[in-house]
């Protein structure tokens, strides 16, 4: 049956959404009987498993179970269709995380199948057992005993330098010590005070990243005062008032013309194989690799966030096929191909599966790998089992690789953010602002 959600602040959202957006054409459905993905980026990293999946599925099932992928132009025409049905209680059949839409309050109206449904009644062999992965990160998608998100692979929030980097501003560091947003400030007060050309942050263009750093730090930051399941927000406590500054600074500094970064990498080239070749590489030029952990709201927080996860709409008429691509995407074969446990990754970018053999299997791969004299590198080191032990050890993760462009960050207070940091706004102006918006989007 279809769901009409009457929610005020679903409507406000969505009708904001269409109207911000441009008209667009009809677009043409060539089938009614597959499930269906909407995408502005048929080449990104879930685009790119359903297109796996499409091969695969029909060793074990018909033309029926493959998934259509439906590309538009732009992320506004698809936007703009998303948001149409969606209000008519319609959609994609799949979501994924990486779509700019209001999940937080999509969950609380019950947008999305309760997956936990699917594998109640499954009684085959081949059941999903969910003691077989990561217990905290799957649990990420539970929401008052309902799973309705599926996560896929996860990143921690670390950071990277070498003892030679830090060493240039007086700054001593440990592998796994945890940069705070209240430690930060006294800790690297000799980089913020130097003159040298040096980012806190890379944000180098030329990577070829499709978010930047800095911001990525900012609003996690921002994040990390709001109690999203309570509706509170902590943005006129003190300590939030008294990290403004730093994170701002931060953020600044990182954007002028530097052509050094004390901190290089983030969320980026971090799955284990390719983290243990940056190790090689930074001990090749005579460096000493440091891993931090953070930046976090306190020192026994060790902080994660889904890479890829996706939902499926509750008013999908294909459950079953729903529930077969589910299996897939969590099965042994499939989570080790996502992250190069077996020959190449998915993406550079994809950090650690959820499957527990597929992580098993995963560190083996990266025992293996050698330095450019085939040399095998290993993963015994104090740098690579420092990070290994982040993962291992992850009590909190987010939704979102991509914060800064998440709907909260970008439509509700992006507009807000952008006017605080280039300085149009006051820090108590910032901060009253930011309270209100967050406020209506939490509890409307």
């Amino acid at each position: 049956m279809k769901k009409v959600f009457s929610n005020s602040i679903i409507l406000a959202i969505l009708c904001a959404m269409l109207l911000s957006f441009t008209s667009c054409d009809e677009y043409k459905i060539k089938s009614n009987e597959k499930l269906k993905y909407y995408t502005s980026n048929a080449e990104d990293d879930f685009s790119s498993l359903i297109k796996q999946y499409n091969k695969i599925c029909l060793e074990k099932y018909d033309e029926s179970y493959q998934i259509e992928i439906i590309e538009f132009e732009n992320n506004d025409d698809m936007c703009t269709k998303m948001s149409t049905e969606i209000m008519a209680g319609e959609g994609p059949d799949i979501i994924s995380l990486n779509q700019n839409l209001p999940f937080e309050k999509l969950i609380e109206n019950e947008a999305f199948l309760d997956i936990n449904s699917l594998i109640n009644n499954d009684e085959t062999k081949d059941k999903i057992e969910l003691d077989e992965y990561n217990s905290f990160i799957m649990n990420v998608g539970v929401y008052d005993g309902k799973r309705y998100i599926v996560p896929l692979s996860y990143g921690m929030d670390v950071l990277v330098s070498t003892q030679e980097r830090l060493k240039q501003f007086n700054v001593s560091g440990n592998n796994g010590e945890t940069l705070t947003y209240s430690n930060v400030s006294v800790k690297f007060s000799p980089f913020f005070n130097s003159t040298k050309n040096y980012s806190f942050v890379s944000n180098d263009s030329d990577t070829g990243l499709w978010f930047d750093h800095p911001m990525q730090l900012f609003s996690r930051f921002i994040n990390s005062y709001i109690d999203f399941d309570n509706k509170s927000t902590f943005f006129t406590d003190d300590e939030f008032k008294d990290n403004l500054d730093i994170m701002r600074e931060m953020v600044i500094n990182t954007r002028e013309d530097n052509s050094n970064a004390l901190f290089d990498d983030l969320y980026i080239n971090r799955s284990l194989p390719l983290i243990t070749g940056k190790y090689a590489y930074y001990k090749s030029i005579g460096e000493t690799p440091v891993v931090f952990r953070g930046l976090v709201k306190s020192d026994d927080i060790y902080s994660a966030f889904l890479e890829i996860g996706f939902a499926i709409n509750n008013n999908t008429k294909l459950q079953e096929q729903a529930y077969a691509f589910i299996k897939y995407a969590l099965s042994d074969d499939c989570q080790m191909r996502i992250c190069g446990a077996k020959g190449n990754s998915l993406s550079a970018s994809i950090s650690f599966p959820l499957n527990n053999k597929a992580y098993e299997q995963l560190k083996y791969t990266a025992s293996r790998v050698t330095d450019d004299d085939d040399r095998i590198i290993g993963i015994d080191n104090d740098f690579i089992s420092t990070y290994m032990k982040i993962a291992d050890y992850v009590n909190q993760c987010t939704l979102y690789r991509d914060a800064s462009h998440s709907y909260y960050n970008s439509s509700v207070i992006g507009d807000i953010v952008d006017k605080y940091l280039s300085g149009d706004i006051s820090k108590e102006k910032f901060i009253r602002q930011l309270t209100a918006a967050t406020e209506i989007y939490l509890t409307e």
